[in-house]
């Protein structure tokens, strides 16, 4: 019965080192790559404008979702990357890998940009 009882400190004991040394791996700055999330919303306050939920972000990962609040159809392009086009009352996403800098975004719908469906989004 006694050996049970070592065997199972010993155990026990094991557990107790492993949880700290898996807390100092974890610890060593190394972060799973979490895509940043931006809200757009099309159509508001006026049909042709965009308004961002942020008006910066990290590089790489970058996922929008774009509701269309107005009356037309739009489209959001940023880096390359247009979303589809968005009816009324609808949304979509669009995942685009970003890198530093100051990039141009706008609504791909003839002549929405024109009006005012443009802008830039600041990526640090």
């Amino acid at each position: 019965m006694r050996t049970r009882w070592i065997a199972v400190a010993a155990v026990v004991a094991g557990l107790a080192l492993a949880v700290p040394l898996t807390a100092l791996a974890v610890g060593t700055g190394q972060t799973a790559a979490r895509a940043t999330s931006v809200k757009v919303t099309a159509g508001k306050p006026s049909e042709f404008h965009f308004t961002l939920s942020k008006k910066s972000v990290t590089k790489g990962a970058v996922t929008f979702t774009i509701t269309n609040k107005g009356k037309l159809e739009h489209d959001f392009k940023i880096n390359g990357k247009t979303s589809k086009k968005v009816k009324p009352g609808k949304s979509t996403t669009l995942k685009v890998t970003l890198k530093a800098g100051k990039l141009k975004y706008l609504c791909t719908v003839p002549g929405h940009a024109a009006a005012g469906m443009k802008g830039t989004l600041t990526v640090k």
